[in-house]
């Protein structure tokens, strides 16, 4: 369950936890005897054998099909851990009652520091599924200073083990997320490194978890491979008289070996035990009122900058040009809708200026700034920079990002207006083959290429790469891209799915940077290459990565927000509001085509949800009318201005990345 403590420690606190447990219960006691246990089991395969020991009922061994999770827990049921000293005391049950063949209740009671720590544990199976519930309830008859819960389901290490708890963990080793906030899914996912096994550890997400306002807004996990067992520590370190604590914990098993049957296994069974529903009330707009109001703010919008392109977000001072290529595209597009010359001229300049960007080498710089001074020594041309916000460095993604919508915007305009751009081809192409020649030796390619020293960071997502890749082979005829792709396939299958590890989507973080933003890139690639190859397990890879989605995303209403809350997501490591909106990535459009695919009404509601929530930040009116804000709410205030903090306007790429998906999919006409 916690950490262990020395030997000797261990023999005086079983020592003493003995003599209480014989004063307190004594016929109980009497009664004990070591060889016995108590089995629940279910037909699913999962097995808890409850071990009575000298000193009380301990948790035993849970199996899985006949195989240990891991060592049996031999300590007792839960633990109270010193916050000053660090020091453990394991808590076994005097009395234990098999309530029937799949569930059992246990109580104990022992002094701590003259305090009476009163508690009890229940225990069940489920009758089908491989799932556990652990319903954990405790009190003191006066307030206990010092002293947290702990709560897990194993107290020693047989196998080497790592866990994922967006977006503080992500292949870990070790975890300290004190207190939880900012989750989708209240727990962690835990994992063998070899994935023989998989595991999801969350509080019932039913409940009112990590509210701040409350007792479980203290609630933390803590892990430590081969030395601290995956844990809930709850409490802060102040458990007080009156209160009747209650934590129901969850646990999820899936032994099948590989990322997509054991991730769609788990949240598949995590959502049946749950109840879990798509909250189908919020109705802000309908696609073509946000469209008419998008494109009226967008007609005369302040941020716009005649030759150059769009102002990132309110107040800053620069163009971020990596996003010229695509919002182009999509103003062209907007121009084929509305017939309006003022979108064509806008699509020209935009790219014309982006171009101006290119370095002797082939990559594109991606940012332009008002005041050269604001990025000193990034700037290679006069504006021009790889400066994005404080992370310098040619960006491998967003160049193979840019040169995809370049080669898709020349196409479309050769093929409706027979203009053949061949400076925007040559332009893409250059920036193309500067970017196969970054791709490591593991496959993947890196996020950022040192300007200075040509040196390559490690591998990441790179999820406009992943996506874009296929789609500029089929323009170009480029076969390049096709094994590149195939490289960049083997990577993201054993690195990133094999590890359950995302990352390298924002372009201003470090790669290392864990976000969600990945995860819908590689859905979209996946549904790609199941419309070119029709092969079955492409398909269950992009269903299995939207069920690993929903660990990121608010499962529900969170009770102290006034904001929806459910499909929320921390946007990244470093900035961790909550937001909604598509980067990237066509989000929206890929759970329409999951839906279309499988017939799932679990995607077409999450499509339906997520795109509500995308209208709920669109700014109606003022100066900045049709731009969305960056977040929808901040749950556990990071920000410091309150739960409903929505933030700057962004007025260049997350109205795009929106509009494009609502007019690909056909959701918008001609206003």
């Amino acid at each position: 369950m916690c950490e262990p403590v020395s030997k000797r420690m261990r023999r005086n606190a079983g020592l003493l936890l003995g003599m209480a447990l014989a004063w307190a219960c004594p016929a109980v006691m009497a009664e004990t005897n070591p060889a016995k246990g108590m089995m629940l089991e279910s037909r699913s395969g999962v097995r808890l054998e409850l071990l009575e020991t000298a000193g009380g009922w301990a948790m035993g061994s849970l199996m899985f099909h006949d195989k240990p999770v891991e060592q049996a827990a031999t300590q007792g049921l839960l633990a109270l851990r010193n916050t000053r000293t660090g020091e453990v005391r394991w808590l076994a049950a005097a009395r234990a009652e098999k309530m029937d063949a799949r569930s059992a209740s246990l109580k104990g009671r022992h002094d701590v520091d003259g305090v009476q720590f009163s508690w009890s544990l229940d225990v069940g199976l489920n009758a089908e599924l491989a799932a556990v519930n652990f319903l954990a309830k405790w009190s003191v008859d006066k307030d206990l200073k010092g002293w947290e819960v702990c709560l897990a389901y194993h107290d020693g290490f047989t196998n080497d083990w790592r866990v994922q708890s967006y977006p503080w963990a992500g292949n870990s080793t070790e975890a300290a997320i004190a207190p939880m906030r900012y989750c989708g899914v209240p727990g962690a996912l835990v994992y063998r490194a070899d994935m023989s096994l998989a595991l999801l550890f969350a509080i019932d997400s039913n409940s009112d978890y990590l509210n701040p306002n409350t007792w479980t807004g203290s609630t933390g996990f803590h892990f430590a491979n081969r030395r601290t067992a995956p844990q809930f520590r709850c409490g802060g370190g102040k458990l007080v008289t009156g209160t009747t604590y209650e934590l129901p914990l969850q646990l999820f098993l899936s032994d099948a070996g590989n990322f997509p049957a054991a991730i769609s296994g788990i949240m598949q069974d995590w959502m049946k035990v749950n109840s879990y529903k798509v909250d189908a009330s919020l109705k802000v707009r309908t696609p073509q009122e946000a469209f008419v109001l998008a494109l009226e703010g967008r007609r005369k919008m302040e941020s716009w900058k005649p030759g150059i392109g769009y102002e990132h977000h309110r107040g800053t001072p620069f163009v971020y040009v990596g996003n010229n290529p695509y919002i182009a595209h999509y103003e062209y597009l907007l121009h084929e809708l509305t017939g309006e010359k003022l979108w064509r001229d806008r699509t020209f300049e935009q790219i014309d200026f982006a171009l101006k960007g290119q370095q002797p080498n082939g990559a594109f710089h991606t940012s332009w700034y008002f005041k050269k001074e604001a990025r000193p020594g990034g700037a290679t041309a006069e504006g021009f920079c790889s400066w994005d916000w404080h992370h310098n460095g040619y960006k491998v993604d967003i160049n193979a990002w840019m040169s995809r919508y370049i080669l898709q915007t020349w196409q479309r305009v050769k093929e409706k207006e027979g203009v053949d751009r061949q400076d925007w081809y040559l332009a893409a192409m250059r920036s193309l083959n500067w970017v196969l020649e970054q791709q490591n030796p593991d496959g993947g390619f890196p996020q950022v290429i040192d300007i200075d020293t040509g040196k390559k960071s490690e591998s990441v997502v790179n999820g406009r790469t992943l996506v874009g890749l296929p789609i500029i082979a089929k323009i170009t005829g480029d076969a390049r891209c096709l094994r590149a792709s195939a490289e960049q396939e083997r990577f993201m299958r054993q690195n990133i799915e094999g590890r359950f590890w995302y990352t390298g989507a924002h372009p201003d973080l470090p790669p290392g940077d864990f976000e969600q933003d990945s995860i819908y890139a590689i859905v979209e690639y996946w549904l790609d290459k199941h419309d070119r190859s029709g092969d079955k397990e492409c398909l269950e890879h992009a269903v299995a990565n939207a069920y690993y989605g929903l660990l990121y995303w608010c499962p529900k209403q969170l009770s102290w927000v006034k904001a929806p809350t459910q499909g929320a997501h921390s946007e990244q490591q470093n900035f961790n509001q909550y937001s909604v909106y598509c980067y990237g990535n066509r989000k929206l459009q890929c759970l329409d085509r999951l839906f279309k695919k499988t017939g799932n009404p679990l995607f077409e509601q999450l499509k339906e949800r997520v795109m509500q929530l995308n209208f709920h930040t669109q700014i109606p009116e003022g100066p900045y009318m049709g731009a969305m804000t960056e977040a929808i709410a901040d749950p556990w205030l990071e920000r410091g201005q309150g739960f409903e903090w929505r933030g700057s306007p962004y007025t260049s790429e997350l109205v795009a990345d929106l509009m494009l998906q609502l007019i690909e999919m056909g959701l918008v006409t001609k206003p």
